[in-house]
């Protein structure tokens, strides 16, 4: 029995592996074991590096500040119109910060990931839209 995968071929008991003209017979038992080593060299390439969101925390608690007034002014509609409504105004919000929907629901995605730092950014937020711009802690927020 063959079975033909790409550049992998397995026929009953042992691997070859076909890279253009030349061939490498790998035998049952030695086959595993080379998998696992490719396996294992591919996954040890990635970077581990954690990444960083490409907007500043100040510029995510605006943008968050701006949809939930977004999302206030469409409050008494329903249906259709509040559908059309809000995204308007979510596109109006992104275009005015400059930032793209992808981009900023990656960043939610990094900075989820870190709860005491969503949290600054949430409170940053809540602060904008209740006490005028004015962060209780260290004043008017820039």
């Amino acid at each position: 029995m063959k079975l033909d995968i790409g550049y992998w071929i397995l026929d009953v008991g042992h691997w070859t592996l076909d890279i253009g003209r030349r061939t490498l017979d790998i035998g049952y038992r030695t086959g595993h074991w080379a998998i696992i080593a490719m396996l294992g060299f591919c996954c040890s390439c990635q970077s581990n590096a954690p990444d960083q969101p490409s907007i500043p925390d100040e510029k995510i608690a605006r943008i968050m500040a701006d949809i939930s007034i977004a999302d206030a002014a469409t409050t008494g509609l329903s249906g259709y119109v509040k559908d059309s409504l809000m995204q308007t105004y979510f596109k109006q919000v992104f275009e005015m910060h400059g930032v793209t929907i992808e981009t900023y629901e990656k960043d939610l995605r990094i900075i989820a990931k870190d709860l005491s730092r969503m949290e600054g950014i949430v409170k940053q937020a809540d602060a904008l839209l209740t006490e005028g711009g004015v962060d209780p802690e260290n004043g008017p927020y820039k």
